[in-house]
């Protein structure tokens, strides 16, 4: 009997020792009469209620589940007893002093999230099972490894519940740059539950890269300067993100000037070059270059030379020279494109031409002044050194000599020029005059 509970109330729990008859034979109870006066006078309720269906129970030694199909709760410990039966009814009962809670594997740990910490190591951070199976974790298991599938893997323990969760890890000694898949189990009595794995699945150890490397710094024009670099010596075990170019007018970068004069631009990680436009000859100019992956910005790496004024400049070389044999005896045709890259080398962009200035409308690899004309030479030896040398001069792209040695193989190269001076020679191309 339980009882009274707060509404005065009370429980019985009657057990039949006998054994049970065909579904629907089996013994039942009910009211037989009701005497029971409430507070308020009136008549108060008696419900009756089939906790557990009866069982009979054949075998006299040996273990048994109980019950057979379940319906225990995971972690409430329960006792038992046990009865013998002849045919002269059921004995008392016997019990065992001790109980025992229904239990399993924990389920998989919860939050498992994972972080960088350094170019050798990761944290991984977790929480406790939505279930612990009935019984108290008492330790938790984390693997890692360079494959999805953790062959291969390592593994270490976290013991130290005490301060509850959410449960750090960290894992050392791990390879710059190289992926680490990381997942955790829980473990009690029963043994460890199934895996989490971690948010993100996995992740590099890195760190922030190395400066860009070979940063040098041209005057394009008088109102242009361009500064190109080449890729971090290490990028930290990341994949650099981006760059980021900067100037001003001081060397500390700390002017109070404004843009154009001062600035900085993010460049993805395909650029090479920048060209930073709007600029004043009458300033000088500093400018600097980082590398920026996951774990932050590099050092800056200044240009050689570290500062520059802009100016008008010689052109650049042209591109693209090609000559073909003529329709007639002795006639080369050769032909070029306008200069694309600044006299320096340096390309104003990685994937474009160079900007047009203020007001005008022909890229600056013009050097900043207008290209008056090209100058075109051939020769019969690599060097021009020989004595059949000859020159033309023109503003258009495109031209013939004509009357040259049927048969005689010819090299030829081609400038550009403006108010300020020649450019340098093209690459040498190299044609036989038809016979």
């Amino acid at each position: 009997r339980d009882g009274p509970n707060e509404q005065n109330g009370f429980i019985w729990r009657v057990t039949f020792l006998d054994d049970a008859y065909p579904e629907g034979r089996d013994y039942t109870l009910r009211v037989y009469s009701n005497s029971l006066i409430a507070s308020d006078g009136g008549s108060a309720d008696v419900a009756v209620t089939l906790l557990n269906s009866g069982k009979t129970f054949t075998s006299c030694t040996g273990p048994l589940v109980v019950p057979s199909l379940g319906g225990l709760v995971k972690g409430l410990h329960y006792y038992a007893r046990v009865s013998a039966r002849n045919k002269q009814g059921y004995s008392l009962p016997n019990k065992d002093e001790h109980s025992v809670a229904p239990m399993i594997v924990p389920a998989a740990p919860t939050g498992v999230t994972l972080e960088v910490i350094s170019a050798t190591q990761l944290r991984v951070m977790f929480g406790s099972p939505s279930d612990n199976g009935g019984d108290t974790i008492t330790k938790y298991l984390i693997e890692w490894s360079t494959s999805s599938d953790f062959v291969n893997s390592e593994s270490s323990t976290h013991e130290y519940l005490a301060g509850g969760s959410p449960f750090f890890k960290n894992i050392e000694g791990l390879t710059t740059g190289v992926y680490y898949y990381v997942r955790v189990r829980a473990m009690n009595s029963q043994g460890y539950g199934i895996s989490q794995a971690s948010t993100p699945s996995s992740l590099n150890p890195h760190q922030k890269p190395s400066p860009p490397t070979n940063v040098r710094l041209g005057v394009t024009s008088d109102s242009m300067l361009t500064i190109g670099w080449d890729p971090p010596l290490s990028d930290g075990g990341d994949s650099i993100a981006k760059y980021r170019v900067e100037w001003d007018t001081n060397p500390g970068f700390v002017s109070a000037s404004h843009p154009p004069n001062k600035g900085y631009v993010d460049l993805d990680p395909s650029s090479r070059s920048y060209t930073v436009d709007l600029l004043s000859r009458e300033k000088t100019y500093y400018l600097r270059v980082y590398a920026i992956n996951a774990a932050g910005s590099s050092q800056s790496q200044v240009s050689d030379p570290r500062w520059a004024i802009p100016r008008v400049q010689i052109p650049g070389v042209p591109h693209t020279l090609v000559c073909h044999p003529g329709v007639s005896t002795g006639i080369i045709e050769y032909s070029w494109q306008r200069p694309n890259v600044p006299n320096h080398g340096i390309a104003c962009f990685s994937n474009k031409d160079c900007p047009t200035p203020y007001g005008g409308s022909l890229p600056q690899s013009d050097g900043g002044e207008e290209i008056t004309e090209y100058e075109v030479e051939v020769n019969e030896r690599s060097d021009f050194t020989g004595t059949d040398d000859r020159i033309i001069t023109l503003a258009g792209i495109h031209t013939n000599f004509a009357e040259l040695y049927p048969g005689r193989l010819y090299f030829a190269r081609v400038l550009a020029r403006n108010s300020v001076g020649s450019g340098s020679y093209s690459p040498l191309v190299q044609c036989t005059a038809p016979m």
